[in-house]
């Protein structure tokens, strides 16, 4: 399975995180957003690790960026 990295941002009132045209939100927590998009895109069996920021993330509004753990 070939993953893409799941991008965080800020939302009014808490965090959204997309992977492959999917979004998931969370109010509290940036790593639940991140795993709430990774679990409707490949399943309940996965969990996200956290990963460094790119060179351009910034300019682009992202704050974490998330890959997908088995």
């Amino acid at each position: 399975m070939t993953s893409a990295p799941i991008r965080v941002r800020h939302a009014i009132g808490g965090y959204a995180a997309t992977l492959k045209g999917k979004r998931a939100t969370c109010a509290y927590s940036h790593e639940e957003a991140a795993r709430r998009v990774a679990r409707k895109v490949y399943g309940e069996q996965v969990n996200v690790t956290a990963s460094d920021l790119r060179d351009g993330d910034a300019v682009a509004g992202i704050q974490y960026r998330y890959h997908i753990t088995h």
